[in-house]
C-alpha cells in the first residue's frame, strides 16, 4: 500500500514539474553594495597589502593579506548563500565546485558561507570543514542543511526523493527562515556549472584574477584550501620522504571509476610518448596515479628514467563510492596523501594531464596553459 501511494505521489509530482519546477532560479537582480563603500574597502585593503610586503616572508604575507581582504569584503555583503560542501564526490570535485561558487558569490555581492558538518572528507560526528582545513568564511552548523541544502540533479531525475514537495519547498524554506540565508546550494548550482559562467571574463585585481572563471577560480585556493598545521606537517613529511629534485615534471594517469565517465582512458605508453615528444625524457618524473601498474609500465618501457610517486604498490584504481565506505583512518591518510600529491604537481615545472578529472581542472587553472600540458 505504501509503495502504491508513493507511486501515485510521484506521478502527480512529475506532472506538476512540467508546469513548475520545485527548484526555482532566484532573481539575480541583486542589491549590490554601495560602490563607494566597496571601493573604499578595496583601497584600504590594498594599502594594508603594500605594507605587508615589507614583512619577513613576502609570499606568506601576501597570502595572509588576501585571506583578510576576502573575509572583510565577503562578510560585508548582505545577501547570503550557504553552500553545502562535502556532498559525496571526490575531494577536488567538492573543492572545485566550492571555489566556483565563491567566485560567483563574490562577483554578485553574495556573502559566501559553508555547511560541511556531514562532509565526506571528515569523520562522522567530527569537525566537518575543520577536520582538514583552516576556516576561511562563516560556517553554518544547522543540521537541516543535510537534507534541505542539496545539489539539483538533471531533468531526467524527476523521481528523486529531494524533488518531492516537502524537500523541494518546505524544508528549504524552513532552513532559510531560521538561518536568515537568502540562497542555498540548489538555488545557484545550475548557474555555476554551465559554460556561460565558466567561460565568462573575470577581472579582479585584488586577487590577481584576469581571464575566464574556469582559468581563475583556483586563485581562491590560496584563501580556502589551507590545511591545518597537523595536516600540513603530514603532507610535508610525505613530500620530504621523496627527496624530490628542484626541477621535475609531473603527470596524472587516471584509472578506477573514471572508466565509467570516459570511453577511453589515457594509458602509460601515451604519457611516455608525450614526454619524449616534448623533449623532456631527461627530466625527473613525478607520477600521480591511482593504479601502481602505471608506474610499473613506465619503468618497463624506460628503465633509465628517474621516477617518483606516492602511490602504493598495492593500489589498483580509485573508486569513489568504495572509498567513502572506508573507515576514517584510511580516508584521512589518503586524503592527506592526495593533498601532498597535488602540492607536488603545483610545484612541478610542467604537468601533463589527461583533462579527465576535477584535479585536472584545478591544476590546469593553477598552472595556466603554458605549464599545463593536455595529453
Amino acid at each position: 500500500m505504501k509503495n502504491a501511494l508513493i507511486k501515485i505521489q510521484n506521478f502527480f509530482v512529475t506532472l506538476c514539474m512540467f508546469i513548475r519546477h520545485p527548484v526555482e532560479v532566484p532573481d539575480m537582480v541583486l542589491q549590490y553594495r554601495n560602490h563607494k563603500e566597496l571601493k573604499q574597502d578595496i583601497e584600504d585593503i590594498n594599502r594594508e597589502k603594500i605594507k605587508s610586503l615589507y614583512m619577513d616572508s613576502e609570499e606568506a604575507a601576501d597570502s595572509e593579506a588576501k585571506k583578510k581582504a576576502y573575509r572583510k569584503i565577503n562578510e560585508s555583503f548582505e545577501k547570503r548563500l550557504i553552500f553545502h560542501v562535502g556532498f559525496g564526490a571526490g575531494l577536488f570535485s567538492e573543492l572545485d565546485s566550492m571555489m566556483e561558487h565563491m567566485l560567483f558569490c563574490f562577483e554578485h555581492h553574495i556573502r559566501f558561507e559553508i555547511y560541511a558538518d556531514d562532509a565526506n572528507f571528515s569523520k562522522q560526528g567530527g569537525l566537518g570543514w575543520e577536520e582538514l582545513f583552516e576556516p576561511f568564511c562563516p560556517i553554518n552548523h544547522d543540521k537541516l542543511n543535510h537534507i534541505a541544502n542539496y545539489r539539483p540533479t538533471d531533468y531526467k531525475s524527476l523521481m528523486r526523493h529531494h524533488r518531492l514537495w516537502y524537500k523541494g519547498y518546505l524544508l528549504p524554506g524552513i532552513l532559510k527562515k531560521r538561518t536568515g540565508a537568502d540562497y542555498l546550494t540548489q538555488d545557484i548550482w545550475c548557474m555555476c556549472i554551465n559554460d556561460t559562467f565558466k567561460y565568462h571574463p573575470v577581472d579582479i585585481p585584488l586577487f590577481d584574477m584576469k581571464g575566464t572563471a574556469t582559468s581563475q577560480f583556483s586563485k581562491f585556493g590560496e584563501i580556502a584550501i589551507c590545511p591545518k598545521p597537523d595536516v600540513r606537517a603530514e603532507m610535508d613529511a610525505l613530500i620530504a620522504g621523496l627527496s624530490m629534485p628542484e626541477h621535475f615534471v609531473s603527470m596524472q594517469i587516471r584509472g578506477g571509476d573514471k572508466c565509467l565517465e570516459y570511453k577511453e582512458l589515457k594509458d602509460a605508453e601515451r604519457y611516455v610518448e608525450k614526454v619524449e615528444a616534448l623533449g623532456l625524457q631527461r627530466e625527473n618524473l613525478f607520477i600521480f596515479t591511482d593504479d601502481y601498474t602505471n608506474v610499473t609500465k613506465i619503468k618497463e618501457l624506460r628503465p633509465d628514467w628517474k621516477l617518483y610517486t606516492l602511490t602504493g604498490e598495492e593500489e589498483r584504481g580509485y573508486y569513489n563510492e568504495a572509498f567513502n565506505r572506508q573507515d576514517w583512518a584510511f580516508r584521512r591518510k589518503n586524503l592527506i596523501k592526495l593533498l601532498a600529491i597535488v602540492e607536488l604537481c603545483k610545484q612541478a615545472d610542467y604537468h601533463i594531464g589527461p583533462n579527465q578529472s576535477c584535479v585536472d581542472l584545478y591544476l590546469r587553472s593553477v598552472k595556466g596553459t603554458e605549464r599545463y600540458i593536455v595529453l
